[in-house]
């Protein structure tokens, strides 16, 4: 089932679309039977309409010549036993869900594999496409990975896992006529949601490819072994702009979810998603009232198996209701699985009022990922944002995608509370609106006319905005996730929903250029000119990292970002570079140090204070690079070395400096405090033990003093324990050497290995204040 019936019914329609299902199957399978009598031996693959690239693409490890068998499921085959099968020599099995395939297999990047192919707008903008295919998504999916290693590998052979034909001709017509993205002349709702699926046939899919023995997707898996919803008014009985107004911005936050998904099975109702259902969820919303519901579920196991499911992982929740009503699961939500993520730091504040584990996680919009359509000007308002898009299929779609994307010259004005605190409009603006307009020419009643009207908007944010202005906090983060300068405007506390007053944007403005006459806030560049970057990328990189941090612990969500290109994310803040601060950074730990959280918090400070500086972790007997390798799969520079030992003696320390040209050596229990003057004197400080604890050398130094113009400061056991555990305690200047202005504080690393970190103490604020990864907790109520 493609829609939860517990979510929305459509009993009514149910005895025709059965007959309509039951026709457009027979059609579709006598064609692909006789398609199969035809095929004479199962040679021949049918191409796309792409032009051919020359060069092997070596992402999937190989070149010419080469076999692939390839699942691109996140369910194992059926019918066949993948425990006891070895890949035969000589081939390659591209399988990218390790569950799939018990871990055999390689990885490919379909974002790599298909550029300069028909498929390429596909891959990118992958969430709008999980919802307009459902569960069909991953049969398109297999179908443009085999198709696309046949046209980037010359002389090769595809084949499905399970299956027993090879594919080796990348040139044969039925390849040529595929095209998923048609939808038969129609919308994608009409050509799906009327048929029940039957939009496979729409797009003349090569149904060869996953049948065997003439039977229609016979080599494909169970599309109901696991479930992953999103959430949304489905199809509607009436047209929701007859109450006056339809914010998009809920749609656009469920599409952020999708984009982690392998695919969408079913939309769900918000207020209660869990009800009766068993699959898979990602929360992120703003919550009324009470809130989401919460089913307590008696059977322990059964609980457990909803709770690791579940992601609670951005959502606003502004009363206390919530709590009360839904204390039980909560408590053993974020004690036993994961704390709360909170979208709002009032949020965060009456959890804490309820000693609930949470943090602030800001939007999971800001995830955001879209290539983004085309529009083809027909002479209507584009303000509408009803503008047809360009077909990705016609022969110039990358060449109008590159056009826009460098003209990119738009003013984008989307829904402004405070037109007459807005600087004078070049003439290249143009107004949109996040509600759905009452002008829209087309019916808001089905869920997929809203989703493409979704798209259309970040379409716009992505090809042709310069920047966007608005007051709508859905339309700002996912234009900001996507690289786009935006200004948001308040009038005293109002924005388009109302009076701000329950907080449901509180830590999120930061991020943007502010504009707010009554409080004083005004732009200082002209619209005219070049526009800035956002100046809170820095905070987003950190917000999308932690994301990607929590939701990799499900391997559906952390394979599909891998497969779909999204890691290492793309930094935001990656080309604001600051030349008056230090941006080489060393340390030196043993293989143990790389699984220990402590070392780890030690790193996220520096990038903290620093997100674009080189860091090397020098190893000694290094094997790998363990929880380090988030550093890299979040986009920042962390590399790891092998090194001859361990030590941090002032010599040893003074070589590995002028080795690798200077830079700033910091140990793994120091903890900076703020970001490093570039002009600072050489010098370092020392433990009580003699060892390094901070040292900074200049390109070609040969001596390196202690240093006397600058403090970095050590924690004995007791002073340690007393900042970990007692939250009255204070930096004291004489105990600790002038603490509080110390460039870094290093933390006696056996009481950090054997005390909790209490809330709201100092080394609460030194160490888990200044964190990357603030969906991991190290601390304690």
């Amino acid at each position: 089932m493609l829609f939860s019936s517990s979510t929305y019914s459509q009993a009514h329609w149910g005895w025709v679309f059965r007959h309509i299902r039951k026709f457009a199957a027979f059609i579709v399978s006598f064609t692909v039977g006789m398609m199969l009598l035809l095929k004479q031996g199962g040679k021949d693959i049918p191409t796309n309409r792409a032009e051919k690239n020359g060069s092997a693409l070596n992402s999937a490890g190989a070149g010419a010549g080469t076999h692939y068998i390839v699942w691109m499921y996140p369910f194992p085959p059926p019918n066949f036993e993948i425990d006891n099968w070895t890949v035969p020599q000589g081939q390659i099995l591209i399988c990218p869900y390790r569950n799939a395939c018990n871990g055999k297999g390689r990885m490919v990047n379909l974002a790599e594999l298909t550029k300069d192919t028909l498929y390429h707008s596909y891959i990118l903008d992958h969430p709008y496409q999980k919802l307009r295919h459902m569960t069909d998504f991953c049969h398109h999916i297999q179908a443009i990975a085999m198709i696309s290693l046949l046209l980037k590998n010359d002389d090769a052979c595809v084949q499905t896992l399970g299956g027993d034909d090879n594919f080796c001709n990348a040139n044969s017509f039925q390849f040529q006529t595929y095209n998923p993205y048609e939808n038969g002349g129609h919308s994608w709702s009409k050509s799906y949601e009327m048929i029940g699926g039957g939009e496979l046939s729409v797009t003349n899919f090569p149904f060869q490819l996953l049948s065997s023995g003439g039977n229609l997707l016979s080599l494909a898996p169970d599309m109901t072994t696991e479930e992953f919803a999103t959430y949304g008014p489905y199809n509607m009985d009436h047209d929701p702009r007859k109450g006056g107004r339809y914010n998009s911005g809920e749609d656009i936050q469920s599409m952020a979810a999708v984009g982690w998904y392998p695919f969408v099975s079913s939309v769900r109702v918000k207020q209660d998603p869990l009800s009766n259902y068993t699959g898979y969820y990602i929360a992120n919303s703003l919550q009324s009232g009470s809130g989401m519901n919460l089913p307590y579920l008696r059977d322990s196991e059964e609980r457990r198996s909803m709770m690791d499911k579940l992601e609670l992982v951005s959502m606003f929740v502004a009363g206390n209701d919530m709590v009360t009503q839904h204390n039980e699961f909560l408590r053993e939500y974020t004690n036993e699985v994961f704390p709360f993520g909170c979208r709002s730091t009032v949020t965060c504040a009456m959890l804490k009022r309820h000693k609930i584990p949470s943090y602030f996680s800001s939007c999971l919009t800001l995830t955001s990922t879209y290539q983004g359509g085309v529009l083809r000007n027909d002479g209507s308002n584009p303000s509408l944002n009803a503008l047809q898009l360009l077909d990705p299929a016609s022969s110039n779609f990358t060449e109008a995608v590159a056009k826009a994307n460098h003209e990119k010259d738009l003013v984008l004005l989307v829904d402004v509370v405070d037109r007459s605190a807005l600087p004078t409009l070049p003439p290249n603006h143009r107004w949109l609106s996040a509600d759905i307009p009452v002008t829209y020419p087309r019916s808001c009643q089905t869920y997929s006319e809203r989703i493409d009207y979704c798209y259309r908007l970040l379409s716009q944010y992505a090809n042709y905005a310069k920047v966007v202005i608005t007051s709508r906090i859905h339309v700002g983060l996912p234009a900001a996730a996507l690289g786009v300068p935006v200004i948001f405007v308040s009038k005293g506390g109002w924005l388009p929903g109302g009076k701000e007053k329950t907080g449901r944007v509180a830590g999120l403005l930061d991020i943007f250029h502010r504009l707010d006459k009554s409080r004083g806030l005004t732009l200082r560049f002209d619209l005219s000119g070049h526009i800035p970057p956002n100046p809170g990328n820095h905070q987003a990189d950190r917000r999308r990292s932690a994301f990607w941090h929590r939701l990799k612990r499900i391997g559906y969500y952390e394979d599909a970002a891998k497969l779909f290109g999204r890691i290492p994310l793309q930094r935001l803040g990656a080309d604001m570079i600051q030349d008056d601060i230090h941006n080489k950074f060393h340390f030196v730990m043993n293989q143990t140090d790389l699984s220990d959280w402590r070392s780890r918090r030690a790193v996220e400070a520096v990038l903290y204070f620093h997100p674009n500086a080189k860091i090397s972790i020098h190893v000694e007997d290094y094997v790998s690079p363990c929880h380090f390798s988030i550093f890299a799969e979040s986009g920042y520079d962390v590399s790891i070395h092998s090194y001859s030992s361990q030590r941090a003696s002032v010599d040893q320390i003074k070589t590995l400096l002028q080795k690798f040209g200077g830079g700033v050596f910091v140990s793994k229990n120091t903890f900076v405090r703020g970001a490093l003057p570039f002009i600072l004197d050489e010098g370092y400080s020392t433990d009580e033990h003699g060892d390094v604890t901070l040292m900074i050398c200049k390109k070609g130094s040969l001596v390196v003093e202690p240093s006397n113009k600058w403090s970095s400061s050590y924690l004995s056991s007791a002073e340690t324990q007393r900042c970990m555990l007692d939250p009255t305690w204070n930096w004291n200047v004489a105990s600790a050497g002038g603490i509080d202005i110390a460039l870094a504080v290093t933390i006696d690393q056996d009481s950090l290995q054997d005390h909790d970190i209490k809330i709201d103490t100092k080394c609460y604020d030194l160490i888990e204040g200044n964190c990357i990864y603030c969906d991991e907790l190290h601390w304690k109520y």
